[in-house]
């Protein structure tokens, strides 16, 4: 099998950088999935999560994040109330992820678990649909934000806690990109890794 994309996202921080990397990040990964052959898209070994169920599982993961951003500021602050403590970079949002609550046994439960409802072409289009659209949805959303803001609101995250907005984003940008990981690993592709900066390839 070869799916060729290549990108380049470094270590985004501010508004702008995380902007331009969900824009990017957006399109690599729907070029990455939409180039899966149709017999490997809804196949995996049992217990193993599918190309399709990871592609469903990034949409239902990002739709939340997106809505949230869309309620006013002062009722986030509200519902969720202030962060404790400052942002932390990527890497360490990244490294927690990995080695604390991966690690540490940490799934994905409830209406984050994939539900692929059939095999179809009709349905590989609608689930890389929905991915198109979330992704739209979140770039358009974000774009309305001010930089300073995403240090004011507390978000929680199921397996890391409270967050704020800031450390949200900065997880969705590599949980999106551990997924694809997962994808090559199950197909036997290169497994790509972008970080501080890196280029990713597959071939």
């Amino acid at each position: 099998m070869k799916i060729d994309t290549t990108m380049q996202l470094g270590a985004p921080y501010n508004k702008e950088e995380m902007l331009a990397a969900f824009k990017a990040e957006h399109q690599m990964v729907y070029d990455f999935f939409v180039a899966i052959p149709a017999d490997h898209f809804f196949s995996a070994p049992d217990g193993v999560w599918t190309p399709a169920d990871n592609l469903v599982h990034l949409t239902v993961s990002c739709k939340p994040l997106v809505m949230g951003m869309k309620l006013p500021k002062l009722a986030l602050r509200m519902r969720f109330g202030k962060p404790d403590k400052p942002s932390r970079s990527l890497a360490a949002v990244r490294s927690e992820y990995i080695h604390v609550a991966l690690a540490g046994g940490g799934v994905a439960t409830g209406q984050y678990v994939p539900q692929v409802k059939a095999t179809t072409a009709a349905e590989r289009s609608k689930i890389l649909d929905r991915w198109q659209k979330v992704g739209r949805d979140m770039e358009k959303t974000l774009a309305k934000w001010e930089d300073a803001d995403l240090d004011t609101i507390a978000v929680p995250h199921p397996l890391l806690g409270n967050m704020t907005l800031r450390e949200i984003l900065f997880f969705t940008l590599y949980h999106n990109l551990h997924h694809v990981r997962d994808v090559q690993q199950l197909l036997s592709l290169p497994q790509s890794e972008w970080f501080d900066p890196v280029f990713v390839e597959l071939k």
